[in-house]
């Protein structure tokens, strides 16, 4: 598994993966109306320009060369909150690649980066209901508070989760020392 730089022409694997995983993610969650108006190429004009022109920071996973498997998108916090100055904006990884450490490089490459900024602290906002969600506990993410977001008509519940410091979240681009054993057995 590859994690790279998101590039322009990464906009229709983003798009596909992006649309696919909404429909598996929040079908019953979201209205199907909703949900079924979902294309990939109306979204990949979306992250074309997004790519092209946005200030966020995006990363894709390939599973082989040009084969995006998931991405992730980040940068500062929208809100402007006084504490938690980095926000995850997107994380998506298509259904048969989850559970297998893709998302925690992806978060791992964003807090990676957001690092180099000066941005140590970081949220993200995830629909109470999104079956995925403990992802974030699991990988060191306290629950904050919840939020009501109106969203395609439905009022939502969101758990806001954070990091006070994104050494916290459990990191494998970084190689953690083995320890010593012990010599008192």
């Amino acid at each position: 598994m590859k994690i790279r730089p998101a590039r322009h022409t990464d906009a229709g694997g983003i798009a596909r993966v992006y649309v696919h995983t909404w429909q598996d993610t929040y079908r019953g969650i979201l209205p199907d109306g909703y949900l079924d108006a979902m294309t990939v190429p109306g979204s990949e004009r979306s992250f074309f320009q997004d790519l092209q022109y946005s200030r966020a920071i995006s990363f894709v996973a390939e599973k082989k060369a040009n084969e995006i498997v998931g991405f992730v998108t980040g940068g500062d916090e929208s809100k402007r909150d006084r504490i938690y100055s980095g926000e995850i904006y997107t994380l998506y990884v298509q259904k048969d690649c989850q559970r297998q450490g893709v998302g925690l490089k992806l978060v791992s490459a964003l807090a990676n980066q957001l690092n180099r900024l000066d941005v140590y602290t970081m949220q993200v906002r995830v629909l109470k209901q999104n079956p995925n969600r403990r992802f974030y506990e699991n990988i060191n993410g306290i629950a904050l508070c919840t939020q009501r977001l109106l969203f395609a008509g439905t009022t939502l519940d969101a758990i806001v989760y954070g990091w006070i410091s994104t050494d916290l979240i459990l990191n494998p681009l970084q190689s953690t020392p083995k320890a010593k054993p012990s010599r008192l057995s």
